[in-house]
């Protein structure tokens, strides 16, 4: 029974898909990308769908009036929209307008102290509201704080302290700063989270270390070591997290961490308090591609950047597959981007992402340019009934959510805010539909619990009442029976 209703459902999807790639001669599809456009249905199945970028144009160095990028790894966007690119092959930070048409600066030495700075291979770049340039100057093995003419204010170094070793490089990858001017760095193949300064370059300790994963494998050695003598202990290597690759920090100041490691799933995207727990660990989600993944192959997701837009929309960079996968602030996955090749909207070798209210902007360090994707109508129903949602108007949001599925009726994001709307409106029989159209049984319980509790509620009298019937009822018999007993016996 259950091989057959495999069947029936592997048919179902493909009949769906063909419907919605037919349905794209009528312009109900977005079918002009370079790659498979796709997302996942309720059964986990990679399906196509309508995109929700669209990969519009890219751009170089030349074309912006300037050298060549080499190999950019790292791009920022400021409050006042400029764009901040990390061309680290040229040992430089190039600075355009909003548009990313026209080069507004170019930095490529600093002023300290009435010394001279140059870059050597800069990995990683942050701007402040205060319009503070932060840069991860690599193979020189520091961190500069200047402005936007290059006068430099702030050179963070290795910390000189006992819980940092020694023997351990400094090599910054990224950096970022908060409101209260704490700046976090991102150090080569630290495993203790990234390195933690405050604003006057002073070191404060380690923050938002990655979890152990707890595999066979790594319980198998544990379990090893506390049964082994001493002298063969210190022969035993102790199971380390996987390193943060990157970060990024949000309005409300969480900060926001990814790793590339491929052997180690845990922790892999991260949500981070002030106190270094991770927010997403008390919930049940998988970021990246799925096993059933058909356009994929099933890879490893290798996660090298992550970016936290106005709205709390999350877009993960992957650079396994060289897609960008974009999430909500619940961690429900929203739209896929991008993918491997040569063509407009792929990529050889991506190495930063960034992203605006309309745009998503994707660095690529082999081809050496940025690419711009826009969002479609598509895209921007679904981000409207998103913010509408997460701002509190969820009776607001059902609107966009219908019109969602009159494109995609495969779209699940729709049917689980859907479900979450009507809950919220105390209609928990026609979320109770749309959650298990959404085979999410998280808010099918929400929704079920609502309703047993406004059944309660509504029909507590006539419930008091039966119940006090039937156990009258059963007293009567009882009492009945001992008595008919009782004259038996006599």
């Amino acid at each position: 029974m259950i091989f057959v209703q495999g069947w029936i459902k592997k048919i179902l999807t493909g009949l769906l898909s063909g419907v919605i790639i037919s349905a794209s001669s009528w312009g109900l599809v977005y079918a002009d990308e370079a790659y498979d456009v796709y997302n996942y249905d309720r059964w986990g199945e990679a399906i196509p769908s309508q995109a929700g970028y669209l990969a519009r144009f890219s751009v170089s160095g030349s074309e912006l009036g300037t050298d060549d990028f080499s190999s950019p790894g790292d791009i920022f966007i400021d409050h006042n929209g400029l764009f901040y690119i990390a061309d680290s092959g040229n040992n430089r930070i190039v600075i355009t307008d909003n548009g990313l048409k026209e080069v507004k600066n170019v930095i490529d030495n600093f002023t300290y102290k009435g010394k001279t700075l140059t870059l050597k291979n800069p990995q990683g770049i942050f701007v402040s509201d205060d319009d503070e340039i932060y840069i991860a100057d690599t193979d020189n093995s520091r961190v500069i704080r200047s402005d936007k003419n290059g006068n430099a204010d702030l050179v963070i170094e290795k910390p000189v302290s006992e819980l940092y070793p020694e023997n351990l490089t400094f090599l910054p990858q990224k950096v970022i700063a908060d409101k209260a001017g704490y700046v976090y760095v991102v150090v080569n193949n630290i495993t203790s989270g990234s390195v933690m300064y405050n604003k006057d370059g002073e070191f404060v300790g380690f923050y938002g270390a990655n979890r152990v994963e707890k595999t066979s494998k790594v319980l198998w050695k544990y379990f090893w070591k506390l049964i082994s003598a001493d002298n063969m202990k210190k022969y035993m290597k102790d199971s380390v997290p996987a390193p943060i690759t990157n970060f990024d920090i949000d309005n409300d100041g969480f900060i926001y961490t990814c790793s590339n490691s491929l052997t180690q799933e845990l922790d892999a995207i991260k949500k981070v308090n002030a106190a270094g727990y991770n927010l997403f660990a008390d919930i049940e989600v998988h970021f990246g591609d799925a096993p059933t993944a058909d356009y994929s192959n099933n890879p490893d997701n290798s996660y090298v950047d992550i970016d936290i837009n106005k709205d709390g929309l999350i877009s993960c960079l992957d650079y396994s597959t060289d897609r960008i996968f974009q999430y909500d602030e619940d961690c429900n996955l929203l739209f896929i981007v991008g993918s491997s090749g040569n063509q407009l909207g792929t990529f050889r070798q991506v190495s930063a992402v960034e992203s605006d209210d309309t745009c998503i902007y994707v660095a690529d360090s082999q081809k050496n340019t940025i690419t711009v994707f826009e969002e479609t109508v598509f895209g921007s129903i679904v981000h409207q009934a998103t913010k509408l949602y997460n701002d509190g108007y969820y009776e607001e949001a059902l609107d966009p959510w219908f019109e969602v599925l009159k494109r995609d009726g495969n779209y699940r994001r729709a049917y689980i805010g859907i479900a979450s709307a009507m809950i919220n409106n105390g209609n928990y029989d026609e979320a109770m539909k749309y959650a298990k159209l959404a085979d999410s049984q998280w808010q099918y319980n929400r929704a079920f619990e609502g309703w047993r509790t406004e059944f309660i509620n509504n029909y507590f009298g006539i419930i008091s009442l039966v119940l006090i019937i039937i156990a009258t009822m059963v007293l009567v018999i009882v009492r009945h029976i001992k008595k008919a007993k009782g004259g038996h016996r006599k």
